[in-house]
């Protein structure tokens, strides 16, 4: 697999966790602590990352086994070497019992969730260094969560939004990575006209409070009292989908959707339980990667009042480089989207009110989004198409130039170098 096999396995793992004598002069290599994929952020992050290590003669150490049945066949072609190692690495773990193993030549790169909490392969292995990676939404800094990102050599996020949140702890020394698009899995495609001469307005990302889907309800359902024509597409699935309940918090929807038999949100009954008539929806399931670019082909516009982005909004992003005029809330991870005559920004943001339920605190920075302020860009949209073709354009060259996944990883490795 290269590298001298990530320097046997980085020598076995410190010699079976005896931590083997390190050579100052030799290149780290870089571990993995999370899986990779291609249905979800952290996976793609992870996909993009290897794929550049690879391209570099430098190939990761994966420390969880890849799901290879989400690649595209040429990602899987080159990854699939990388299982050799992942192999070597977790018969050396079992051997060890409970014991930390120390990768004594590898920067160990952790994958760490609201709370710089990390996930169980973390207090497994530890490296020369060790890197926390976040993008994180919840903004409560209490003692615990300050210990848990001080036990790191440095960490890396991916919007300026979190970099500046932990420059107010005290955090100097952040790595910022913008995550990005593939330029060649989103070629543009002709039009099919799949949803005949309606006028088409695209939400996309996995329902809960955060993402804002009663807000695109909300506006949608006042532009179409206007605009029969109009049909709302959406791709709102939800891998977890117990995780959705909280948009219940909402004055603007009833209810948060019913989970069906099948454990799947039943996302068309919410939709009309919230007042869009049923020729006025259309809910896409869930999308897979070769889908995105030909659904998107047929949509006019596309509308994100998420109230906050930790990262950027991959699905936000693959609108832009799709060329789907966008509209975005100008909050959090948003604002390193906005760029002048790229987008139409929902400027008018309200503070977020913290859950009824928990610690005050957690929402600092995260924007509510004005209906009527939603509704008046659809109209720009819809009225005057060339002015946003104009902007998608602008966008969609934004995108494709500087915000691709190789300019990330590239950004990304220095970083954690």
């Amino acid at each position: 697999m290269g590298k001298k096999d990530v320097r046997r396995v980085t020598e076995l793992a410190g010699v079976e966790a005896g931590t083997a004598r390190v050579e100052p002069d030799r290149a780290v290599n870089l571990a993995l602590t999370w899986q990779l994929s291609e249905i979800h952020g952290w996976g793609l992050v992870g996909v993009h990352t290897a794929l550049h290590l690879i391209d570099q003669g430098r190939p990761p150490l994966l420390l969880e086994k890849p799901l290879l049945s989400t690649l595209r066949p040429g990602n899987r072609d080159k990854l699939e070497p990388l299982l050799d190692a992942h192999r070597q690495i977790t018969a050396i773990a079992e051997r060890s019992g409970n014991r930390m193993l120390g990768l004594n030549d590898c920067a160990v790169l952790h994958a760490l969730g609201n709370g710089f909490v990390a996930g169980p392969l973390s207090a497994r292995f530890r490296g020369s260094r060790n890197v926390g990676v976040i993008a994180f939404e919840d903004t409560l800094f209490d003692e615990e969560t300050l210990r848990r990102a001080r036990s790191y050599d440095t960490l890396v996020v991916h919007s300026e939004y979190n970099r500046a949140l932990l420059a107010e702890q005290g955090f100097t020394d952040v790595g910022c990575a913008f995550q990005g698009v593939d330029p060649d899995e989103l070629e543009p495609v002709p039009p099919a006209g799949r949803f005949g001469d309606r006028f088409v307005v695209f939400s996309g990302g996995k329902i809960e409070f955060r993402k804002g889907q009663d807000i695109v309800l909300a506006a949608f359902r006042r532009f179409h009292e206007r605009h029969p024509d109009a049909l709302l597409v959406t791709a709102w699935h939800n891998p977890w989908p117990h995780t959705s309940a909280d948009i219940a918090e909402s004055p603007l929807v009833p209810s948060a959707p019913a989970v069906g038999d099948n454990g799947k949100l039943r996302i068309v009954e919410w939709a009309m339980d919230c007042g869009l008539p049923p020729e006025a929806f259309v809910d896409m399931g869930f999308l897979g990667r070769g889908q995105i670019a030909a659904i998107l082909a047929d949509c006019h516009a596309a509308l994100f009042p998420n109230r906050c982005e930790g990262a950027t909004n991959l699905v936000a992003m693959e609108a832009m480089a799709c060329g789907v005029p966008v509209i975005l809330s100008a909050n959090t991870g948003h604002r390193d989207l906005i760029r002048e005559g790229a987008c139409l920004p929902l400027s008018r943001q309200d503070p977020v009110a913290d859950s009824a339920s928990g610690q005050g605190g957690r929402r600092r920075g995260w924007g509510e989004s004005s209906v009527e302020e939603a509704v008046a860009h659809l109209e720009t949209l819809y009225t005057d198409r060339a002015a946003a073709r104009a902007r998608a354009d602008t966008a969609r060259a934004f995108l494709r130039g500087e915000r691709t996944w190789r300019a990330f990883a590239e950004a990304f490795v220095t970083a954690v170098a």
